[in-house]
């Protein structure tokens, strides 16, 4: 039987989240079946190191943390980009996730980078722009790409 998800993406100690979207994100997770959690992990030698100057979210450091503990069922991907590999993409297929529902942080970089990823993978996905949220003040931007190349 096929599953409609909830991806949470990097909602981690290291980035500084509204606590309120905390909250509005672990309430709204509770209509799913399955969780799903990224986790950023920047281990030294990454493009973020070499050419952004990001050195936070190193392995084992505790900006890794994630704000919403995992449950024995949840799944939890620890990512180096922006999006997903393969065969991270076919640990969520292997759970008969056919539709995954998008939250978490940066609008404009991760949580579309995930949505690329999915989609490139014929995983239908959309976003919920009130459970996501930017740093960079690039949320309103990212919400029109996602409309755009994912649909509402």
């Amino acid at each position: 039987m096929a599953i409609h998800a909830f991806l949470i993406v990097d909602l981690q100690a290291e980035f500084d989240v509204p606590a309120e979207l905390v909250k509005k994100i672990i309430a709204r997770s509770k209509e799913f079946p399955l969780r799903i959690f990224t986790q950023f992990i920047n281990p030294p030698g990454t493009l973020f190191h070499r050419k952004m100057d990001r050195h936070g979210c190193e392995p084992g450091a505790p900006g890794t943390a994630l704000l919403i503990p995992p449950k024995k069922d949840d799944l939890v991907l620890e990512k180096i980009g922006y999006g997903l590999r393969t065969e991270q993409i076919e640990r969520i297929r292997a759970r008969d996730v056919n539709e995954v529902t998008v939250a978490g942080v940066d609008t404009d970089a991760c949580v579309l980078g995930v949505m690329f990823s999915l989609w490139d993978h014929r995983i239908d996905c959309h976003i919920e722009p009130d459970l996501c949220w930017s740093s960079t003040g690039l949320h309103q931007d990212a919400l029109k790409i996602a409309f755009e190349q994912f649909g509402r």
